[in-house]
């Protein structure tokens, strides 16, 4: 992997995953090993900390929907290629994939919702309204609709829905109307600065210089749909749960509250479970969500944001 990128890619709350999944265990003889699951390995940093840190006989399996950052992580975790199998595929997936690896149960499971800097630093994965590219911000670049076509096809009404629900936009109205009556007097949009443009021009001039780009919580909306992540999400969780061993360790680290909500939500409904008919108990660590020191926020800015819950199968 180019330098430049592995420097670039700085995946978050690294000690505290590591803390989640309990994987600092002490190699005993004659014991088999565990099995731990990335189900967004991305470039592969956490992936990396991961084998660097359990014992010798420990398996990772790394899942990606996005093909070439896969290719990449498969570079940076070459040396570690013996303890490591590789698989594209989504949050809904999971299951098919572990039976096919015949995987019954794993010791750890990891989550990193949202979108890697790489993706995001990819101007033609049309990610960020700061790159100009097309209008894409497909995880999985060879499948599925992308943003451009879900932009040009959806009405004034689906796309202001869409984008207050998604994006929790105060301005959704005014943001699908002017995109509306946009493409109607000149054609579709297809462009990442098109679209900012359009926003920056619907959202009010004493609401454009708050905390965060105005176009921020739009694209937000839009990457969430065509990906659709929130769906992924919860049928990744309940795939997760189901595959925990016994004192195995589901770790989700979100960055904005749709994410966090429904990871929050699953948990809580879980734990509450096993007071009652379910034949397994999970315990929910931390009642309030971990988040990043001052020190690692001050090092990677996408830090501030992220929120991680740590979820344990007991019995």
């Amino acid at each position: 992997m180019p330098e430049s990128i592995e420097n670039k890619h700085q995946p978050v709350m690294v000690d505290e995953v590591l803390d989640g999944l309990n994987c600092r265990a002490i190699e005993n003889e004659g014991d088999a090993g565990k099995t731990y699951v990335d189900c967004t390995l991305g470039l592969g940093g956490h992936s990396e900390a991961i084998l660097q840190t359990s014992t010798a006989k420990d398996q990772l399996i790394g899942i990606d929907r996005d093909g070439i950052a896969l290719q990449m992580a498969s570079e940076r975790l070459k040396k570690f290629e013996d303890r490591l199998t590789l698989q594209k595929g989504t949050f809904s997936t999971l299951k098919k994939i572990m039976t096919t690896l015949k995987h019954e149960t794993v010791d750890g499971i990891l989550f990193d919702f949202g979108i890697s800097s790489y993706q995001l630093d990819t101007a033609e994965r049309g990610f960020s309204f700061q790159k100009t590219g097309p209008l894409d911000m497909r995880m999985d670049s060879e499948s599925g609709e992308t943003v451009a076509a879900l932009l040009n096809r959806l009405t004034e009404r689906e796309l202001g829905l869409l984008i207050r629900t998604l994006g929790e936009e105060r301005w959704a109205s005014r943001i699908a109307s002017r995109i509306v009556n946009t493409r109607e007097e000149t054609g579709p949009i297809t462009r990442t600065e098109e679209l900012e443009n359009i926003i920056w021009r619907a959202t009010p001039a004493k609401a454009r210089h708050g905390r965060i780009h105005p176009a921020t919580r739009t694209f937000q909306a839009l990457r969430m749909a065509v990906n659709h992540e929130i769906e992924e999400i919860e049928a990744g969780l309940e795939a997760a749960v189901s595959l925990l061993a016994c004192g195995g360790r589901l770790v989700a680290i979100s960055f904005h509250s749709l994410e966090d909500r429904t990871v929050k939500h699953c948990f809580r409904a879980w734990e509450k479970a096993t007071k009652y008919k379910s034949e397994h108990k999970f315990i929910n660590l931390h009642k309030k969500p971990i988040i990043a020191s001052p020190d690692e926020i001050a090092r990677n800015r996408r830090a501030r944001s992220a929120k991680l819950r740590v979820l344990e199968r007991a019995a």
